[in-house]
């Protein structure tokens, strides 16, 4: 899924120049855009004025779609960046499938580094990683091909993000963190920027993870790497209510920092579809009102 990151820095009026070096700061923010915003309704005008009227700086996270040339991804990065810091997604979770061998996927992200580099900070690796089914059946295959991934992105010394999948207990064969141990390489848990954590209620019979267990369980795998949240939200915008929306915004983006390496992040998944434009929309309300610590 799309992810937009937030760091903390003031935004003003004037767009800040394309920055080549990415935030440092240590707490994120996040939120997303993907493919299926309706171009009709919004236009990217209006996703900038809305990023421009958030209280801090953010990063976006742009997840982008196979079927899409990443060459028309190209207005659309240019455009955010000038107002966000950028995650790129190149390759989303439901996509993973239609890459048919480590090549083809890491060749996937060469071609978005050669077209998007210049507007990007961060670089998502593989979405949902753990996820059984839809990614394919072959787990050391998939994670062989975020490996490969991982390492073109951290040769050229860029951010690299891997987002995992929770889930309600045994509703999958193995764990998350018991595939993360076992599939993620010893070098690529040591060198990662960040790992972030997708999870929806909604698929999940409503279930509330101990996030505390969750993010301590994960810094014993990744001590060295930033953790957080990496999707959030609902997986319809149309079926809930907008006061379930606010909660739930309110919910994630009021987190505590649960370890010592905890960020944030939380991206929710419909941020365009659910605050543009931004002007009366109260999940955009809820979600500013709750960056600031």
């Amino acid at each position: 899924m799309t992810i937009i990151f937030i760091t903390c820095h003031k935004s003003n009026d004037e767009a800040p120049q394309s920055n080549p070096n990415p935030p440092t700061n240590t707490y994120l923010y996040g939120i997303t855009i993907d493919d299926s915003w309706d171009k009709t309704r919004v236009t990217v005008q209006q996703i900038v004025n809305a990023i421009k009227a958030m209280p801090i700086k953010p990063t976006v996270r742009i997840v982008m779609s196979k079927g899409t040339a990443i060459a028309d991804y190209k207005p659309l990065f240019l455009a955010i960046h000038q107002v966000a810091y950028v995650m790129a997604a190149p390759a989303d979770s439901e996509d993973m499938k239609k890459y048919t061998n480590v090549d083809s996927y890491v060749k996937r992200f060469q071609d978005s580094y050669e077209e998007l580099s210049a507007y990007t900070d961060f670089w998502e690796v593989g979405n949902e990683i753990n996820g059984e089914g839809w990614l394919g059946d072959d787990p050391q295959f998939i994670a062989n091909k975020a490996y490969g991934a991982y390492k073109f992105i951290h040769s050229k010394k860029a951010k690299t993000v891997l987002v995992s999948y929770y889930f309600k207990p045994d509703d999958q064969k193995v764990t998350m963190e018991d595939w993360l141990k076992k599939y993620i390489p010893e070098d690529m848990k040591k060198q990662l920027d960040y790992v972030l954590v997708s999870y929806y209620e909604d698929d999940n019979d409503d279930y509330q993870p101990n996030w505390q267990n969750v993010f301590n369980n994960l810094e014993t795998i990744f001590p060295n790497v930033k953790l957080g949240i990496g999707e959030c939200g609902n997986n319809d915008y149309k079926k809930y209510s907008v006061q379930s929306k606010v909660q739930r915004a309110k919910h994630y983006y009021s987190m505590p920092k649960y370890v010592k390496n905890y960020v944030g992040g939380y991206f929710w998944w419909y941020w365009v579809q659910d605050c543009v434009p931004h002007q009366n929309s109260e999940v955009f309300k809820a979600i500013n009102n709750s960056l600031v610590k």
